[in-house]
């Protein structure tokens, strides 16, 4: 089991903790211990040398002599934007690559050292498709002005004066507490449906947020409000996409639906923005050499 994916051995240590068997946390956030004492130090320095740094860094425990509170948390999107194995997006002249981008080497798991293939493979691949589309074109359509001008009076305007009478930080809080407790590791219908209703609350309620800082260089304070409107819409889509979802495939782990179902759910989910929440659509998978099985342990 030491070398079991990322879903196992988050609903692993899930289970201890719902047993009663783990550490009570801050916040409802309860942990187990990982133990590496039986390591040694001299292969603790040698195989886990950054591990250690951040556990004397941001835990004050250093792994040679204590054992580490863990507990499974949010580290990356196994989706992205759409595109096609070169890394072209379906609207033209557009391209992605990384972590940004879904070229589904992950599949519904997030498995190891595939995200550094999707920098390194599809950052070349992606870079130079991009390169030779740019340079057969003769000239550069035209530039939506508009477009640019409503968001800068946008930005300058309507988020810098608005008074605001709920706080940002406050929003991002409450945000963080919902998923984590309805689209963490284990999902139910009615948890999610929960999540999506508190979520719609939250985006009204972030309408209402305005600027402490109103400062027009360095404004970490637009940054976090910026990055807020985009997490509140990213929680919107994986919450709607689980809900729809009735099975568990990966990291999305159904308890009302507990097993994989290939029959109808053999399928990439799309979303697409619409002012009143994400539409949903539904692509095959591209299957060529490895057929999908039922993976044992």
């Amino acid at each position: 089991m030491e070398l079991a994916p990322r879903d196992i051995v988050s609903r692993s240590e899930m289970l201890e903790i719902e047993a009663g068997r783990g550490f009570s946390g801050p916040q409802g956030l309860d942990y187990v211990h990982l133990d590496l004492r039986h390591l040694g130090r001299d292969k603790i320095n040698e195989r886990l040398p950054l591990i250690r740094e951040v556990a004397i860094k941001f835990a004050g425990l250093d792994p040679i002599d204590e054992p580490l509170p863990v507990r499974p948390v949010a580290h990356y999107s196994m989706g992205g934007i759409h595109v096609n194995k070169e890394g072209a997006t379906p609207v033209e002249g557009i391209w992605a690559a990384g972590e940004v981008a879904c070229v589904s080497v992950h599949g519904a798991n997030r498995l190891g050292t595939n995200s550094t293939a999707e920098c390194l493979v599809w950052g070349a691949i992606t870079g130079k498709k991009a390169a030779i589309h740019a340079m057969k074109q003769t000239s550069l359509p035209d530039l939506p002005l508009d477009r640019a001008r409503a968001e800068e009076h946008r930005v300058m305007e309507e988020i810098f004066n608005r008074k605001g009478t709920e706080n940002l930080y406050t929003i991002r809080r409450e945000l963080r507490e919902t998923t984590d407790t309805y689209v963490g590791v284990f999902r139910t219908k009615e948890g999610l449906e929960k999540a999506l209703e508190r979520i719609k609350e939250l985006k009204e309620r972030f309408r209402e947020c305005g600027l402490r800082d109103q400062s027009k260089i360095y404004n970490t304070d637009l940054v976090s409000y910026l990055e807020m409107e985009n997490m509140l819409e990213l929680a919107e889509v994986i919450t709607a996409g689980a809900l729809a979802r009735e099975e568990s495939r990966g990291g999305h782990a159904r308890r009302d639906f507990p097993q994989r179902d290939d029959k109808n759910w053999l399928k990439h989910t799309l979303a697409y923005y619409t002012p009143s929440g994400p539409k949903l659509e539904y692509i095959p998978v591209n299957i060529t050499i490895w057929e999908p099985t039922e993976r044992k342990y």
